[in-house]
């Protein structure tokens, strides 16, 4: 405190021990600059899409602690007068005792038992799973379970909003050295895995290729301009299904090339879609 804060203690060498010389408060503007204690007013508004997990209301309040020492003249006259920020989407609704029991598992590698809801097929199974990773989707603002599922036999994506009856068990496990934690998820597209991976290609009308340009989809992307003004994005990943449901939200101006089978997976949606509308 002292090197550091240059606060005023001294030593007692008669009592062996430290002791404050005057009156003094910790001011984080003695070790922050304005660019830190903005970065630090921002992050506070950002943390709330993690309420409901593990240390959010520990870090929160730690935050807040130094929130209150800021000068005035900051909260005032400082960045949220010159910016404003879209509150943050907050993340799907957890239990938080399953988030932390799911955490304990990870660090010691312990397999877990729980039921969980597929959506897809709307029906409640009964697993048990060796959790490899907690993960968080930002663009969905959901937490996920990355974990070995037994009854599949290979590397599966949970939504922990879907788990219930979650146990620990005594049984534990070893993470293969093949297995690959950045591998796994550049090969998932919208957080969905598939058995085989697909080269994928779609271009996109020049109207559209004006937004596809300015984001990053995918790790694997390739993004190659037409002479027409048009663009043809490459992609390599396993999950056919979820990118039929994102190539699907732009209509007519994107048309998948290959594979072959997402092409006809998107013209029978399109089929089903005008019976839905023909009317």
């Amino acid at each position: 405190m002292r090197d550091m804060f240059h606060a005023p203690i001294d030593y007692d060498r008669k009592k062996r021990g430290y002791f404050y010389t005057e009156e003094w408060v910790l001011d984080p503007s003695s070790f922050l600059d304005q660019q830190e204690m903005e970065a630090l007013a921002v992050t506070f508004r950002v943390l709330s899409q993690y309420s409901g997990t593990p240390y959010y209301e520990e870090i929160s309040r730690a935050i807040e602690k130094l929130m209150q020492y800021l000068p005035v003249s900051f909260t005032e006259d400082g960045l949220f007068e010159v910016y404003s920020f879209e509150n943050p989407v907050a993340a799907s609704s957890i239990d938080k005792e399953i988030f932390s029991l799911l955490e304990r598992a990870v660090r010691n590698c312990l397999k877990v038992t729980m039921t969980y809801n597929v959506s897809s097929r709307r029906e409640i199974t009964e697993r048990t799973v060796q959790p490899y990773r907690l993960h968080y989707d930002q663009s969905g603002a959901t937490w996920y379970l990355i974990a070995f599922c037994e009854i599949r036999q290979e590397v599966r994506t949970f939504a922990i909003c879907r788990i219930h009856n979650l146990l620990i068990t005594s049984d534990h496990f070893t993470i293969p050295d093949s297995f690959s934690i950045s591998e796994y998820l550049e090969k998932a597209f919208d957080q969905t895995t598939g058995h085989a991976v697909y080269d994928i290609t779609i271009r996109f009308t020049p109207y559209q290729s004006q937004w596809i340009r300015e984001h990053r989809w995918h790790p694997t992307q390739q993004l190659v301009e037409n002479d027409d003004g048009s663009a043809t994005l490459k992609l390599t990943v396993g999950a056919l299904d979820a990118v039929k449901r994102w190539v699907m939200r732009y209509g007519a101006q994107a048309e998948v090339i290959e594979p072959q089978e997402l092409r006809d997976m998107v013209s029978q949606e399109v089929r089903e879609m005008g019976e839905v509308y023909g009317n």
